[in-house]
């Protein structure tokens, strides 16, 4: 297998440029998982339901316009996704499609976890909704960065990657560590494209990850 880095790409080592803060919805919780989100779209606005993936889906994505990896929806349990990449490490989301980390298949031993999750999507969606969640990671050698992240739905764009053409809501994440006084914010950018039910582009760190092919039961 060609290694990609963990879920991707590391949050907590992650590049690019520092953003100022925006304003958070009001918070409803506090502590790890979600912190805050908009109850209610705007009336009139379109919304966009979770997607439900099958055993058998299929997701190639390419890194840098170089390096592919094949995810392939081989298992749904109580934990939600498991996706396999062709090698000994399988890739963990659940039911709203949050990130949950890296285990080694053979052994289910987590190589790194998300605790609770990255909640990349809270459903349903609309234009201009927000919410926040807080998370730890956790790598195999101990070491915990607890993070928060900010997102926002900016709009819905017409993206075209290698897998084709389709609209996609564009959302953006801030990212901070929270347990050091004003470390940077760094900003991701993922294009959600409701048709595939999946990502067809990211911008992750320096690098950009997009949708080659697909295919859904």
């Amino acid at each position: 297998m060609r290694r990609w880095p963990l879920v991707l790409l590391t949050f907590a080592g992650c590049a690019g440029l520092a953003t100022e803060p925006e304003p958070e919805p009001a918070p409803v919780t506090a502590g790890g998982g979600l912190v805050s989100f908009d109850e209610t779209p705007p009336a009139g606005a379109a919304t966009y339901a979770r997607p439900q993936w099958q055993v058998g889906d299929e997701f190639e994505l390419e890194r840098g316009g170089a390096a592919r990896l094949r995810l392939s929806v081989a298992a749904i349990d109580e934990r939600g996704y498991v996706l396999t990449t062709g090698g000994q490490v399988v890739l963990r989301r659940d039911l709203d499609l949050a990130n949950l980390g890296e285990w080694v298949a053979a052994e289910d031993r987590p190589l790194h976890v998300l605790e609770p999750a990255d909640l990349r999507y809270h459903w349903p969606l609309w234009l201009g909704k927000r919410w926040a969640c807080e998370f730890t990671e956790v790598f195999g050698d101990g070491r915990r960065v607890p993070m928060r992240a900010s997102c926002v739905v900016e709009d819905l764009d017409e993206v075209a990657v290698p897998a084709g053409t389709f609209a996609a809501l564009r959302i953006v994440r801030r990212l901070q560590r929270v347990d050091q006084e004003g470390a940077p914010i760094f900003t991701q950018v993922i294009w959600y494209a409701p048709e595939v039910g999946h990502e067809v582009r990211q911008i992750l760190a320096d690098q950009s990850v997009e949708l080659v092919s697909f295919q859904r039961r």
